[in-house]
């Protein structure tokens, strides 16, 4: 019996995803539950496991390919019962018969040998290879296609750059001797008032002069291709700062208060509670106090409408070794400090450990992100879209403030918000801002809001 594997549903905002990686090959046995692909998405990876035991027989979409949700990629036989009509779908992969190791002869093909299915420099090109194009500086004109139905692939990109460097034929030229040092030497004086010659005076200081050899070109430069994560975070950058006319404005903001309050009950409360108190949690409620407030700050927009919204899912930035992610708090508003101290706890371990689901990263009205936490005074973030506001918060420092008329040192942090101005005028977000600063400066506020 055989068993089709399809691209299941990975949020509500998700609609396609992208083969990074399979896991299993054609021909080998795979068990239950085990990860057959890994697919990339524009908000988290979703591994995609096996819902039966048996013998992965085909694979319909390639690494890099964007496929669809409900697109079926593979199919998987457990060897009970006769082969379905979708085990004998195949015969679309058919062309690809020829790239198969095994048919490869045991010496490299000239490239005269090489079976193109389209002419040079008319193959049809998917964004991972438009890319690997821009990044090998490869004229497209001269890519052969040998994929299915005239598409270039990695592998031809590859030898197109691997031919180009072999017609250069670059070789390294001989390593010029260094210049000897230079010696002062006095000047001598008129030749009727000279006094006998005088011996060479040896140099005051010796100076070694390192030598350091070239580089080989091949070693100059690191180049690897824009992909994956990267991929999703830099287009994302690009269509906010394109889509919104970003404004930032920015507030020093007291946290002195607050900071007495976190000393005192940072040890009773992972005692408790079992997580770490900070920040943040804090934050978010005064965000989420001030967004109630000014509404247009938590909404979002398009050509013709705007969309008010009446919940407060709070995103947060977390950042990762492969790149930052904005997983999502749903219902903000309507949890306790505690409550969000644990959930953030949560969630910022998922995030480091690849462990989110779509749906925790979907949703979000209102983003916050820390630079503070790796010594940042200041910064302008780009909005999250579809949101029309960010909000920045940066390193607690201490400075000397003015209260009540005298000079006195305060723990002060700077908050720049930036924000959409062709729905947000600057005295809206002037106000927002200045009352999270309100709610801050004083926890006093926060802890009579309990829900």
């Amino acid at each position: 019996m055989a068993l089709d594997v399809l691209v299941p549903q990975m949020g509500e905002s998700v609609l396609e995803g992208t083969i990074l990686e399979w896991k299993v090959k054609v021909g080998e046995p795979v068990k239950l539950n085990q990860v057959l692909v890994e697919l990339m998405t524009d908000k988290v990876n979703v591994e995609i496991p096996a819902e039966i035991e048996g013998i992965l027989t085909h694979q319909f979409a390639k690494e890099g390919e964007v496929v669809p949700v409900g697109t079926r990629i593979a199919v998987i036989d457990d060897g009970k019962g006769p082969a379905t009509k979708a085990e004998a779908a195949p015969k679309k992969a058919a062309p690809e018969a020829p790239a198969q190791p095994a048919a490869a002869p045991p010496t490299p093909k000239p490239r005269a040998e090489i079976k193109a299915t389209a002419e040079m420099g008319k193959g049809k090109m998917s964004p991972k290879v438009r890319m690997m194009i821009r990044e090998y500086s490869v004229d497209p004109l001269t890519v052969t296609p040998t994929g299915k139905e005239g598409r270039v692939t990695v592998d031809d990109v590859m030898r197109a750059v691997e031919e180009r460097s072999q017609a250069a034929g670059f070789t390294p030229g001989p390593i010029p001797a260094p210049p000897a040092p230079m010696v002062a030497v006095p000047s001598a004086p008129p030749a009727e008032k000279a006094p006998a010659p005088e011996k060479a005076r040896e140099p005051l200081v010796k100076v070694e002069i390192p030598v350091f050899e070239p580089l080989p070109a091949a070693q100059r430069e690191t180049r690897t291709p824009l992909a994956g994560i990267r991929k999703m975070i830099s287009d994302h950058m690009v269509k906010s700062v394109h889509t919104s006319p970003h404004v930032t404005t920015f507030e020093d903001i007291d946290f002195t208060e607050l900071v007495k309050y976190r000393e005192e009950i940072k040890n009773s409360f992972v005692t408790n509670y079992g997580a770490k108190i900070t920040y943040m949690p804090f934050i978010i409620k005064a965000a989420c106090l001030a967004l109630k407030e000014f509404p247009k700050i938590n909404a979002s927009m398009t050509e013709k409408e705007i969309i008010f919204k009446n919940y407060y899912n709070i995103g947060v930035a977390v950042a990762r070794e492969e790149g930052l992610i904005v997983p999502v708090i749903k219902n903000a508003d309507k949890k306790t400090i505690v409550e969000l101290a644990v959930e953030l706890n949560s969630i910022g371990e998922r995030a480091r450990t690849n462990q989110l689901m779509p749906d925790d990263v979907s949703g979000g009205t209102f983003s916050i992100t820390n630079a503070g936490m790796f010594g940042a005074a200041s910064s302008t973030p780009i909005i999250n879209q579809p949101q029309v506001a960010i909000l920045g918060v940066h390193a607690i420092i201490k400075k000397p403030w003015v209260v009540k008329g005298e000079i006195v040192i305060r723990d002060i942090s700077n908050f720049g918000l930036s924000f959409d101005h062709r729905l947000i005028d600057g005295h809206i977000a002037v106000q927002f801002l200045h009352r999270i600063h309100e709610y801050l400066a004083d926890p006093r506020l926060l802890l009579m809001q309990l829900r």
